[in-house]
């Protein structure tokens, strides 16, 4: 099993979280022997937000090994030619490091400003995926389709292979994923038993398009915090975590309704991994048990401090990730 990281992104009122913050984490990422580093993408956000495409290529710069993924973009929101052509440069920056996360998007709020209809997010999205993977493997495309059109367009340099990484809750958006992307990200709201009916599906799904489940991955995004004890675990990053699902509420984060999710601990923690590093340990196997192939983890939330989630990485790095090794 992988592990990466699914970095905070989020600045808060009162914080000191800067994106260089970012810089020092994924350099002892790769120091301890972490897969991946991701970002995720945002908009109108009050208090801030790191823009991803930029800061992956920052990071990019910065690392040598890590794998840099998008968890995820919304494709729907961009030109595919020039969203292509950012993904590539990453990529070429990275020495071909590059994959693409990418997700429908739920908040009208961020959507409309892109001139983005609630109601054609399917068709702009799976429009733009296509023309995302033509564009990264054709030398030459040319497209009329019922939001763009290009004629005889092409990158130049082209990447090797970006993979494609697609989200989703609903099993109509597992089996999106499965036909059309690489791997499919499931969402860190689900449970144990919503996982394990859930990778039923896209494994179904893949056996129904004719693909190979070894070549396509599921990832599994979860909040985590290594510490000396559960109890330890839980006074670092409660107040953190609980603030960042009260914004998700405010936001109207559509499968916290369809799951009846509350903000309040003792609701959520099935979705966390956390405690001493036998507890993470433990948590991980029943996830690897059900067929997860990469866990991001999420161990910094909105306001809280460096030192906090430098502590957390080392700790995971050093005495959770040999134990999948």
């Amino acid at each position: 099993m992988k592990f990466g990281v699914f970095l905070n992104q989020y600045y808060t009122e009162g914080s000191e979280f800067g994106v260089g913050d970012l810089y020092e984490q994924v350099e002892l990422m790769e120091d301890v022997g972490f897969d991946s580093a991701t970002l995720g993408e945002r908009h109108i956000h009050e208090e801030g937000f790191v823009e991803p495409i930029t800061a992956l290529a920052a990071i990019a710069a910065r690392t040598e090994r890590l794998e840099l993924g998008t968890a995820a973009m919304l494709p729907a929101l961009y030109n595919p030619l020039h969203l292509a052509e950012q993904v590539a440069m990453i990529d070429e920056i990275s020495g071909g490091r590059a994959a693409f996360g990418a997700a429908l998007g739920y908040r009208e709020r961020e959507l409309a400003p892109f001139d983005v209809e609630m109601d054609e997010r399917v068709g702009k999205f799976l429009e733009s995926i296509t023309l995302l993977k033509r564009l990264w493997t054709e030398s030459s495309v040319t497209h009329d389709g019922d939001y763009w059109s290009f004629d005889d367009v092409f990158l130049s340099p082209r990447p090797d292979e970006v993979p494609v990484w697609i989200g989703g809750h609903a099993d109509i958006a597992i089996k999106r994923a499965a036909y059309r992307g690489d791997a499919w990200i499931a969402s860190a709201s689900s449970t144990t038993s919503d996982l394990e009916e859930q990778i039923g599906v896209y494994e179904d799904a893949l056996d129904e398009f004719g693909m190979s489940r070894e070549e396509n991955d599921v990832i599994l995004m979860r909040d985590c915090y290594v510490a000396d004890s559960v109890d330890a675990a839980r006074e670092a990053i409660e107040p953190y975590l609980l603030n960042l699902y009260r914004l998700y509420a405010r936001w109207g984060q559509t499968y916290m309704d369809e799951n009846e999710v509350e903000v309040d601990y003792d609701e959520l923690d099935e979705k966390f991994v956390i405690g001493t590093p036998e507890n993470c340990i433990e948590q991980l196997r029943t996830y690897e048990d059900l067929g997860v192939d990469h866990v991001l983890i999420r161990c910094q939330f909105p306001g809280q401090p460096q030192e906090s989630a430098m502590t957390c990485l080392e700790r995971f790095g050093e005495e959770v990730i040999p134990a999948f090794k």
